[in-house]
């Protein structure tokens, strides 16, 4: 999905809500360090910054692949209404590509049945982006900021002191990707506010929520390191944790 890697970690947290989640961190082979990555999108003589940039968008993605978030949820309402056969792709498989042809042949039977695999592949990831990525920060409370169900608002992302999201959104819009001639930071193209950057064929395995972030700053890289390690040397829930969350899910 990410190219050659030269390594990875990967370690799984237990929230107190006792949902399992995976975090990871993936070293691509033959990496750049973050001054040489600059230095090579700053020399205006390099096809380095182009083929970066293809490079990233061609993995990660900050929008739907068939339309807006609008177009998106109608029509994935519209489909579950009048298809008597639709199954979430939540509690589905993802089904494996055909042979892929690039002769481009006018009826070509194995082109025209990647075209069709391909086709469901998007529609399948726009549904999972809907269900399972969309971040709604209004979870329990109304937009007056009163709290309409208690459950829901101790796990929300505006429960805290300053009454801000805790997941940063809405996220920054950009309609294309940009890169600052001053010190060569990159604003990657993202479409949707409320969505978080996600790998499509990432998605379309896992069949859930996940959350994909390229790491070109040194500060970012340590920053990452940090949150993981943090996390790989996490101390299990305490026992009353465990029995509160039991007891929480019973009542429900």
């Amino acid at each position: 999905l990410f190219g050659p890697t030269s390594g990875y970690y990967c370690t799984v947290e237990q929230q107190g809500r006792l949902a399992l989640h995976l975090h990871g961190l993936i070293f691509n082979r033959k990496i750049l360090s973050p001054q040489e990555i600059r230095d090579k999108i700053l020399d205006p003589a390099s096809s380095f910054q182009s083929q970066l940039i293809s490079f990233l968008e061609s993995v990660r993605i900050g929008e739907f692949l068939t339309g807006s978030h609008a177009y998106v949820k109608e029509t994935v309402a519209l489909q579950s209404k009048s298809n008597i056969n639709y199954i979430s792709p939540k509690r589905t498989l993802p089904t494996p590509p055909p042979p892929y042809c690039d002769y481009g042949i006018t009826d070509c039977h194995k082109c025209s049945t990647f075209q069709h695999w391909f086709e469901e592949f998007k529609c399948t990831v726009d549904d999972l982006l809907l269900k399972s990525n969309v971040h709604d920060c209004f979870r329990g409370i109304s937009p007056d900021g009163s709290v309409l169900n208690q459950d829901k608002f101790e796990t929300s992302c505006l429960n805290n002191a300053h009454k801000k999201c805790k997941a940063r959104f809405p996220r920054e819009y950009f309609q294309q990707t940009s890169v600052d001639p001053d010190n060569g930071h990159i604003d990657l193209k993202k479409l949707e506010e409320w969505l978080n950057d996600i790998s499509p064929g990432l998605t379309y395995l896992v069949r859930g929520n996940t959350d994909v972030t390229s790491i070109l700053s040194g500060t970012a890289i340590k920053s990452a390191v940090i949150y993981i390690a943090d996390y790989i040397t996490k101390t299990g829930l305490k026992t009353h944790v465990v029995f509160d969350s039991i007891k929480t899910i019973f009542d429900k």
